[in-house]
């Protein structure tokens, strides 16, 4: 971020109404002034929007209000911050023009944008989001053995789902697709570590359970399968949250169940490790004390 630069956050997408990301961004930069940093934001907002260009235009008319009132200002000072959601983050197009700083441009999935006064810079923090959440309960990614390696299971082959399995490959887990309403494609980045249903059953290592097509701004649902307690027991992570009653986690017979605040903070704090501010990224709060301050508030 440029030095003595002024920002307009925003979350943009629909539902957006239930959105702790405007929490997320005012506290963390309460703890980076704590830290000595300079940052204030002009504005840090909710923005329903249905389609990515609306929200775009959202972050040009921020820019042009700022240059209306601190004339001869200097335009590379402004910077817009985009955290993006269902249904905005497949329409970013491929061609855009804009810079990748984490992601795979053909997953087709943005989840935050920045623009730093000159160019739009762009990433997909979900994938690294679901990693830390799964390294956070236990997931060891070095294991070799296949039987034993981390089994991502999940449901759903939407913009999210593709990011996360992205990344999932990328450590070398194992990916079992058990359907959806939209299929997983086999020729990602991820097609040689999917595995059959009928070798799942040999599977004896840990496994974590993601549904890619729950709902946005809905509480989880419990479910699960009876196998494993304790270190060897499988995790049920959300990918949604919602403002009704709720647990961070849930352990019963089932397994280990998490809420959708995990994910959430994961991939935000990713957001600013590479893409918002990485040069801070050493005195960002831990992702531990940052789940637990959002669940107090």
């Amino acid at each position: 971020m440029v030095k003595g630069a002024r920002v307009c956050v925003a979350v943009a997408g629909n539902p957006i109404d239930h959105s702790l990301t405007p929490l997320l961004f005012q506290h963390i930069a309460q703890h980076l002034q704590e830290k000595g940093h300079t940052i204030s934001f002009d504005t840090c907002d909710k923005i329903s929007r249905d389609y990515l260009v609306d929200a775009l235009g959202w972050g040009h008319a921020q820019q042009t209000a700022i240059t209306k009132r601190d004339e001869g200002a200097d335009l590379g000072k402004r910077e817009i911050w985009l955290s993006l959601t269902t249904p905005l983050k497949h329409q970013l197009p491929y061609d855009s023009g804009a810079i990748w700083a984490v992601g795979d441009p053909l997953i087709a999935s943005v989840n935050q944008m920045r623009h730093d006064g000159h160019i739009w810079k762009v990433a997909n923090t979900d994938g690294l989001g679901l990693l830390i959440v799964a390294q956070e309960f236990g997931f060891d990614f070095t294991i070799q053995d296949e039987i034993e390696r981390p089994l991502l299971c999940m449901t759903g082959g939407g913009s999210t789902a593709r990011a996360c399995a992205a990344a999932w490959a990328s450590t070398g887990g194992r990916i079992w697709w058990k359907g959806g309403r939209r299929k997983l494609s086999s020729r990602g980045p991820w097609k040689n570590h999917l595995v059959d249903a009928k070798d799942v059953c040999d599977h004896i290592g840990r496994r974590l359970h993601v549904n890619f097509d729950q709902e946005p701004g809905t509480a989880p649902e419990i479910e699960g399968e009876r196998i494993g307690t304790g270190n060897d027991a499988p995790i049920f992570l959300s990918v949604s949250y919602s403002e009704d009653n709720y647990e961070l986690v849930v352990e019963n017979e089932w397994g280990i169940h998490l809420d959708g605040r995990w994910l959430l903070v994961a991939q935000h704090l990713e957001a600013w490790t590479h893409l918002f501010w990485p040069e801070i990224a050493e005195d960002l709060p831990p992702f531990g004390d940052l789940v637990e301050w959002l669940d107090s508030n």
